[in-house]
């Protein structure tokens, strides 16, 4: 959206430079008010649908304003609270969230095109209809929606008394196209590994499509959740219920299915579960999986640590640099 500035020193000449824009750039004004008085709340209307994010005051200037903003206020000291801490958190959350979700779905899908591509394109599948489907409406679903609403980087204290901080967003640091390659990359490699460890490990072996399968539906579900935990900023009792509880809740689902006599993959997790090279197999997915991003998130953060970065460490150590931004506010709550 292009933005046109009238500066003018009367009522007057404002509307000679106003209609002299709208003459020459063929432009519709989004505020119009008629006489000398002042503007009433209606008037914000336009202002507030063409805004990315449109906030409105209740006052005494009627309720129109408000009815069309996204979210709504009775003071103007509630803005700075919304802006600079619910603003910068709901930023994180989403940006962190749109590359999670990207590769969540993809190092799944990934890693049955290596097993499409070793098998020649044939039409058997090495996991269970139900293990495909449970993937993303139980097994990985709980924990993404806990950590995209309960998720916090920084306490509100620190992001009102260093409001530098807000412009993280405008830098787009949580999402950009740099980082969405980066995560292509890793989801990837990740994908390799999760194909690769158990095919190499029982190549020589005569374990079935199903177990093996079974193996890939475990180690997946227990590499993203990890991979998860790993970037979350604030532990509550809520996510780590999600978080290993979503682990739990996939040995149980897959102890069930497996359970069934005439499915194809009956009883193959109990064969799976007694022996030492399965869990092995999948704790060395976990680790060769994230080994590299782990090394890549250690380095950056000690070589080149953002601003929230070295804030949070200031909130640990419970001090705050002076190379933050303005200086601390007194009297905030």
């Amino acid at each position: 959206m292009e933005q046109i500035i009238i500066n003018g020193t009367s009522e007057d000449e404002c509307r000679r430079l106003l209609a002299d824009a709208k003459t020459r750039y063929r432009i519709n004004p989004l505020i119009s008010g008629k006489g000398s008085g002042k503007l009433k709340g209606a008037n914000d209307v336009s202002m507030i649908q063409m805004a990315d994010v449109g906030v409105g005051i209740c006052g005494q200037e009627g309720r129109q304003a408000v009815m069309a903003s996204d979210f709504a206020m009775g003071q103007f000291r509630f803005l700075k609270r919304l802006l600079l801490v619910h603003g910068h958190w709901n930023y994180q959350r989403v940006g962190y969230l749109v590359l999670y979700n990207f590769y969540r779905n993809a190092v799944f899908v990934l890693m049955l095109f290596w097993y499409i591509l070793f098998t020649a394109f044939s039409t058997t599948s090495a996991l269970t209809d139900w293990s495909s489907v449970f993937y993303s409406v139980i097994y990985t679903s709980v924990p993404t929606i806990v950590v995209g609403i309960l998720d916090k980087d920084l306490s509100h204290k620190t992001l009102l008394l260093y409001p530098k901080l807000y412009c993280a967003g405008h830098r787009q640091e949580s999402y950009n196209l740099q980082l969405f390659w980066i995560t292509i990359l890793d989801t990837l490699w990740q994908s390799l590994v999760l194909f690769y460890i158990p095919f190499l490990t029982y190549i020589e072996s005569t374990i079935d499509i199903w177990s093996l399968g079974g193996l890939w539906t475990i180690a997946v579900v227990f590499l993203v959740n990890i991979h998860l935990a790993m970037d979350i900023q604030r532990w509550v009792l809520i996510t780590h219920l999600a978080i290993w509880g979503s682990i739990a809740v996939t040995y149980l689902c897959m102890v069930a299915l497996d359970s069934i006599p005439f499915f194809p993959n009956y009883w193959t997790i109990y064969h799976l579960m007694g022996s030492r090279t399965y869990w092995l197999s999948v704790l060395l997915i976990t680790v060769l999986a994230l080994l590299p991003r782990f090394i890549c998130k250690v380095i950056w953060q000690m070589f080149w640590p953002s601003d929230i970065q070295i804030a949070k460490e200031a909130e640990i150590l419970r001090k705050f640099p002076n190379t933050l931004g303005s200086k601390p506010e007194q009297g905030v709550s």
